[in-house]
C-alpha cells in the first residue's frame, strides 16, 4: 500500500515550508515535493504605494537577506528618477560604498548564521547524529569557544548594518539616487580597530578564515560524501563586473553551466527578455527558467 511522508515544518529554510514524499508499495520514492507555503506577492503589495516606499517594503520579504531586496528596490528607483546607470549616471562614490558595505555586512551575518548554526553541527557530529546533538546547543557543549567566535562574527555584521542602514533589520538609508546616511570617522575606527564587545576587522578576517578551514578539513576527509551529496545538475547565475569577476552590487548577469561555461550574459535590466517564471499549484514559490534553453 502506497503511503505519504510529510515533514512539516521544514525549519532550515528562510521562511516556512514542508516536504511531502510519496512512496510506492515497496517503499520506493514515487515523488517528492518542497511546498513553500508562504504567499509572497511583493510585486503586488507595492502597487499603489508612493514609489519611495519600495526599498522599505520589498526588504520585508526576509529578515535575513533583507539588504539585497532593499538595494534592489533602491537601484530600481535610481533608474526611475533618472539617476541610475541605465541613464549613464551613477550615485556618488560615497553612496555606492555605503550600499556595498551594508551588503557585505549582511552577507557576513547571514552566511555566518547558515554556516555555524546549520552546517557546522552536521560536519562536527555527522549527518546521522541524533537531532538532539546535531544543532547549535550541541555545538556549544562540544566547542564553546567556536560558538562564541561565531556569535561575535554575527554581532559585528549586525552592528555594521546599524551603522550603514540605521537598523539591524529592514534598514531605512537607501533612497532614490543614493543614501541618507554616511559613516563617521568614529564609526569607521570602531569597526576597524574594535571596541568593548566588538571585534576588530582583523579579528573578523581571522575568525572567518578559521571557520572556513573547518569545511576545508571536513571536505578533505570526506571528499566522496561531500561531492556526491545532493548533486543536482543546474545552472548558476550571478552579477559580474567588467573583468568577469563576481560582483555583489552591480554588473551584467552571467549564467554558467556545471563546467563554468558561459551560457548567457546580459544587462540585468533585460532580465525579463531572457527569463520567465513558471508557477505550480502545489507551491507559492515561483520557478524561473532561462527562455533560451
Amino acid at each position: 500500500m502506497s503511503r505519504k511522508l510529510v515533514i512539516d515544518p521544514v525549519t532550515r529554510i528562510e521562511g516556512h515550508g514542508k516536504v511531502v514524499v510519496h512512496l510506492d508499495d515497496n517503499n520506493q520514492v514515487l515523488d517528492a515535493k518542497l511546498h513553500v507555503v508562504e504567499f509572497r506577492g511583493f510585486e503586488r503589495f507595492i502597487q499603489g504605494h508612493p514609489y519611495w516606499e519600495a526599498p522599505m517594503l520589498l526588504q520585508r520579504i526576509c529578515g535575513i537577506c533583507f539588504v539585497s531586496h532593499h538595494l534592489c528596490g533602491a537601484k530600481a528607483l535610481d533608474d526611475m528618477v533618472g539617476l541610475g546607470l541605465k541613464q549613464g549616471f551613477q550615485v556618488t562614490p560615497t553612496a555606492e560604498k555605503m550600499r556595498r558595505l551594508g551588503h557585505y555586512a549582511q552577507m557576513l551575518q547571514s552566511h555566518q548564521t547558515a554556516y555555524f548554526y546549520l552546517i557546522v553541527p552536521e560536519m562536527m557530529f555527522g549527518m546521522d547524529a541524533a537531532p538532539e546533538q546535531r544543532n547549535i546547543e550541541g555545538l556549544i557543549e562540544a566547542n564553546p569557544e567556536l560558538v562564541k567566535r561565531a556569535v561575535m562574527l554575527r554581532k559585528w555584521g549586525q552592528e555594521m548594518l546599524v551603522a550603514v542602514f540605521g537598523k539591524k533589520m529592514h534598514g531605512i538609508s537607501s533612497i532614490p539616487g543614493g543614501v541618507n546616511k554616511n559613516l563617521s570617522v568614529a564609526e569607521r575606527d570602531r569597526f576597524l580597530n574594535g571596541a568593548p564587545g566588538l571585534l576588530s576587522m582583523q579579528q573578523v578576517i581571522d575568525y572567518s578564515i578559521e571557520g572556513l578551514q573547518l569545511f576545508y578539513d571536513f571536505h578533505e576527509k570526506n571528499r566522496q560524501q561531500v561531492d556526491s551529496f545532493g548533486v543536482v545538475p543546474a545552472l548558476d547565475m550571478c552579477l559580474v563586473d567588467g573583468n568577469g569577476d563576481v560582483d555583489y552590487y552591480h554588473g551584467n548577469l552571467r549564467v554558467t553551466d556545471g563546467q563554468k561555461k558561459v551560457v548567457a550574459e546580459f544587462d540585468y535590466h533585460d532580465y525579463l527578455n531572457h527569463f520567465s517564471e513558471a508557477v505550480e499549484e502545489w507551491s507559492y514559490m515561483k520557478f524561473p527558467f532561462l527562455k533560451g534553453l
